[in-house]
């Protein structure tokens, strides 16, 4: 069985989730008030996408433009492939034509149909990410602008001086 972004939007209008159907594009966008994530406006607002590739097979959820590459993309994309790493479902993309960090959440779809759990976990989990990595980013970002040579995990207890003690 497959998904589509009409079975998607019955789930989250079920369950009162404001969004939007874009027909055009074949996706879902919504909108949601963050506490700690700015997006690339500097507004407190996680700008999400829900979209069904190969026929319905996946369910994709994103938030496009998550992250500004900063002045070296690849030190801010590293810094983010280690959060993804430690962060059960949530990956990392990076399209450098478009300098668009993307913060994506899959889930397949084969002999099933996506549940309303599903879905809503997906949502939840990319926009607690978003919340979680701009807190380290910013922490990150911090510590190499006071001259720090290494440039450490962005998370607590990840130093890279602390894994070759280890």
């Amino acid at each position: 069985m497959s998904t589509s972004v009409s079975k998607c939007a019955a789930i989250l209008s079920g369950d009162g989730v404001r969004h939007h159907v874009d027909q055009a594009e074949g996706a879902i966008r919504l909108a949601f008030v963050t506490k700690r994530y700015r997006n690339l406006r500097g507004e407190k607002l996680a700008l999400v996408r829900i979209e069904t590739p190969d026929d319905g097979h996946r369910c994709r959820v994103s938030i496009e433009r998550a992250f500004t590459p900063g002045l070296n993309a690849a030190l801010t994309c590293l810094d983010l492939c280690r959060l993804a790493a430690d962060t059960p479902l949530v990956s990392v993309e990076y399209a450098e034509d478009f300098e668009n960090l993307r913060m994506t959440v899959e889930n397949v779809v084969e002999d099933g149909e996506l549940t309303r759990l599903q879905l809503l976990s997906m949502v939840d989990r990319i926009v607690e990410a978003a919340e979680c990595w701009q807190t380290a980013l910013e922490s990150t970002t911090s510590r190499s602008s006071r001259g720090r040579r290494r440039r450490g995990s962005p998370l607590p207890g990840r130093d890279s001086d602390e894994q070759d003690a280890a």
